[in-house]
C-alpha cells in the first residue's frame, strides 16, 4: 500500500469517528439550549433564589468567573475517569478470558468478584484512603471497581457468542487456546466489549467524583463538596454541568469509536 493510500485510509478513518461525534454534540448542544430555556423559565416564573438554584446566564458568568479553577478540577476528575477505566477495561478482558476458558477458576473467583462489585463504595473508600491516601489512586481504584463489572460481564457473554463452526474451524486448524482467544472470540466479543464499554464511562465521571467527595481528593467531586459548604452555588452548578458535559461527550466518543471500528459487522 502506498504511503498516500495509507494517508487516505486515515483520513477516511478519522472523519468516520469525528463526523458522528460532531453530530451527536450538535445534537447535545441543541437539547442543553431547550434544558437551559425550561430552566431559566422555572427559575424566573417561580422565582426561586440565587443560592437555590441559579439561573443558567449566572451559571455562565460564575463558570467564566472561576473557570481556571473548575477547568483544573474536570481536568483531575476526567484524568482519574480515564485511568480507571483503562484499568478496568484490561482487568475485565483479562477475567473473562480466564472464566471462558476455566470453569474451576470462574466457581473459584466469580463470587469474590461479585462480592466487591456488591460491597458499598462507602464501606470500601475507608479501606482505599488507607492504601492509596488521599489523592488520585483512590478514584482510580474506585473507577476501577464499579466500571470492571459491566465490562467483565459484557465481555464474557461476547467470548460465548462465538460461533461452533468457528471454534471447530481453528481445532481442526490445531490453534491453541491463546489464538482462538484473539483470532475467533475477541473479534465476536468486540460488540459486546464496546456495550460493556459504555456503560461502564456514564459510570466512571459519577465514581471519580464520589471518591473526591470521600476522600477530599482534589477534583470536580471535591469542588462541588467544597462550594457547597460555603454556598457558592454559581461554582457548584458550573461544576454540575461541566461533568455532565464530560460524561456525555466520552459517551459520544465511545459510540463513534465503536462505529467505525465495528463496521465490518454489518
Amino acid at each position: 500500500m502506498t504511503e498516500n493510500a495509507v494517508r487516505a485510509s486515515s483520513v477516511l478513518w478519522s472523519l468516520a469517528i469525528l463526523k458522528p461525534i460532531a453530530g451527536r454534540m450538535l445534537g447535545f448542544i441543541a437539547f442543553c439550549t431547550v434544558v437551559a430555556l425550561i430552566w431559566h423559565g422555572i427559575v424566573t416564573a417561580w422565582s426561586i433564589p440565587h443560592y437555590i438554584m441559579p439561573t443558567p446566564v449566572k451559571t455562565w458568568t460564575d463558570f467564566l468567573a472561576n473557570h481556571t479553577l473548575v477547568l483544573d478540577s474536570l481536568v483531575i476528575t476526567v484524568g482519574s475517569a480515564f485511568a480507571g477505566m483503562a484499568l478496568a477495561a484490561v482487568t475485565g478482558i483479562v477475567l473473562a478470558a480466564i472464566f471462558v476458558n476455566s470453569a474451576t477458576v470462574t466457581k473459584a473467583l466469580l463470587p469474590i468478584v461479585i462480592g466487591l462489585r456488591t460491597a458499598p463504595v462507602v464501606a470500601l473508600a475507608p479501606l482505599f484512603i488507607m492504601i492509596f491516601g488521599r489523592g488520585v489512586w483512590t478514584s482510580i481504584a474506585v473507577v476501577v471497581i464499579v466500571a470492571f463489572f459491566p465490562i467483565l460481564v459484557n465481555t464474557m457473554k461476547g467470548f460465548t457468542s462465538t460461533t461452533r463452526s468457528s471454534l471447530e474451524m481453528m481445532h481442526v486448524c490445531g490453534a491453541s487456546r491463546m489464538q482462538v482467544l484473539l483470532k475467533v472470540r475477541l473479534p465476536f466479543a468486540l460488540p459486546f466489549l464496546f456495550t460493556g464499554i459504555r456503560v461502564a464511562s456514564a459510570q466512571a465521571i459519577l465514581a471519580a467524583m464520589l471518591a473526591e467527595w470521600l476522600s477530599g481528593a482534589p477534583g470536580l467531586g471535591f469542588l462541588i463538596l467544597d462550594s457547597a459548604a460555603l454556598r457558592d452555588y454559581g461554582i457548584l452548578w458550573s461544576a454540575i454541568v461541566a461533568s455532565m458535559f464530560v460524561a456525555f461527550s466520552v459517551f459520544a466518543v465511545t459510540v463513534s469509536v465503536e462505529r467505525a471500528l465495528l463496521t465490518w459487522t454489518e
